[in-house]
């Protein structure tokens, strides 16, 4: 069934006139919450003015495209559920992918001093940042799915479909800056693109679902000026010199660092780093084998080899982000008194190294 130009219109326009008008309308209508919402702290009270607007905005964006598939229905099927398990995986792990790929972007844009993403629901506690995670891909891919399937039903191409989706989807972040823009209109024809090769609401969902995880648990917690928000205690990480907790935020993993109890200079443990190296070995050449098979059943082979590593870098470095929120939780690193002992390739700087960590006393 072929929908008229104006009723097409009307749904790409949901997205950013929904996320621009909406918070100028919630803030019009509760003025006394704007000062709560722009305080530079994870305060309760600004918190719950995020999550409160978010909530607004998610619910407006489901509401507006179903009472739009009411008013203006179709006859294609768009919510295909085939596979539901192997595309939602697949859209997960490419996900991951777009993730990593969108940090190095954002962190390329952000050396200019011009670009940066706002992270929903950074603020709030763990528990309502998961119903914030679950419904901002709920409400943006049903959305994108809606658009991409009715534009296809009314003949269009899927390369058209796409980018008039993911450019409407742009056009909401004209506000952070051109090149926050242009990163998220490739965001989005990323998400469409999923969608239109698998046939499936899932795999977008899915990859959704990841994009937002490597953000709100990975990236927002290491974020530059957050050294303030309260932190998950690593469990059993104590200074190995006075036995004081240390939280996530006062461990590097790479580098020697200060206790902040007792100033003795502190660093993961040798056995610790020498871990850490052989499963990033190890997981890298896991993922990159994973990646070119999942690829070769995708895109043609040729195809599949020129995405292969920038799909496998892009999944490193997601999992590098999570790893010092998610993993440490269940990994908790080794501390030792002084310097590390191995430094690769600089047989100069190890044996400073050793001769400065002999006179901290060495491991403890």
């Amino acid at each position: 069934m072929s929908l008229s130009p104006s009723a097409l219109i009307v749904a790409l326009a949901f997205y950013p006139i929904v996320y621009v008008a909406g918070p100028i309308i919630f803030f019009s209508i509760w003025p006394e919450k704007r000062t709560a919402f722009n305080a530079a702290s994870s305060s309760k009270e600004a918190a719950n003015v995020e999550v409160s607007l978010l909530v607004v905005l998610y619910g407006t964006l489901i509401t507006l495209t179903l009472l739009w598939e009411y008013f203006f229905p179709f006859s294609d099927t768009h919510f295909y559920t085939k596979g539901s398990l192997s595309n939602a995986l697949l859209g997960g792990y490419l996900g991951l992918s777009w993730a990593g790929i969108s940090i190095w972007l954002l962190a390329l844009g952000a050396a200019t001093g011009r670009m940066h993403r706002e992270i929903p629901g950074l603020r709030a506690p763990l528990s309502t940042q998961f119903g914030v995670w679950l419904g901002g891909a709920l409400a943006e891919e049903m959305w994108r799915v809606v658009v991409i399937a009715a534009l296809l039903a009314s003949g269009y191409s899927p390369v058209f479909s796409v980018v008039a989706a993911s450019v409407a989807f742009g056009s909401a972040h004209l506000r952070l800056g051109i090149q926050r823009t242009a990163v998220a209109s490739l965001e989005g024809a990323f998400f469409g693109f999923l969608f239109f090769l698998r046939g499936s609401f899932l795999a977008p969902f899915g990859a959704h679902l990841a994009v937002q995880s490597v953000y709100l648990w990975g990236v927002g917690q290491l974020s530059q000026g957050r050294e303030s928000r309260r932190t998950w205690q690593i469990p059993g990480t104590r200074c190995p010199v006075c036995r004081t907790p240390l939280r996530l935020l006062q461990i590097k993993l790479t580098d020697e660092f200060e206790c902040s109890a007792c100033k003795e200079t502190l660093s993961l443990s040798d056995g610790c780093r020498n871990t850490m190296r052989f499963s990033a070995a190890l997981g890298f050449l896991f993922v990159v084998f994973f990646s070119l098979i999942l690829l070769n059943d995708l895109l043609p082979s040729n195809l599949a080899y020129w995405f292969l590593y920038p799909v496998s870098y892009g999944v490193a470095t997601s999992v590098a982000f999570l790893y010092k929120r998610a993993f440490t939780r269940l990994f908790p690193p080794r501390l030792q008194r002084g310097k590390p002992y191995f430094v690769a390739l600089n047989l100069e700087n190890r044996q400073r190294s050793k001769l400065g960590g002999s006179e901290h006393g060495g491991d403890t």
